[in-house]
């Protein structure tokens, strides 16, 4: 998993998309290959995707150096049919920018 550093600063989005167990895997291989291109977008620090165990859920976090980045992503005209066909395939969604403000990154012994 990507290391989120606190003291980085970066504007980080979180969310939580919405769907049915049945279309889990399908939401999420869509998502992948546009996170491939958002990956790729200036300002990208990172992508993280998270499968909820009961299929009802995809996490998305992305990392970025500015907000305006992210905001610039969003409105490129190359991601428009990638963001609707996303729209189809959820019941919801709740997005939350946010900071990190704690990141613990942790190596446990299994001895």
């Amino acid at each position: 998993m990507t290391r989120i550093a606190a003291e980085s600063a970066h504007f980080t989005m979180v969310n939580i998309f919405h769907t049915t167990p049945e279309h889990q895997q399908r939401l999420f291989d869509v998502m992948s290959k546009g996170a491939d291109v958002m990956g790729r977008h200036q300002g990208c620090v990172s992508v993280d995707m998270h499968l909820s165990f009961d299929g009802t859920k995809l996490i998305s976090i992305t990392e970025w150096e500015r907000k305006e980045d992210f905001e610039d992503m969003r409105a490129r005209s190359d991601l428009q049919q990638y963001f609707k066909e996303v729209s189809g395939i959820i019941t919801g969604v709740d997005p939350t920018p946010c900071r990190v403000a704690y990141s613990n990154d942790v190596t446990y012994s299994h001895d």
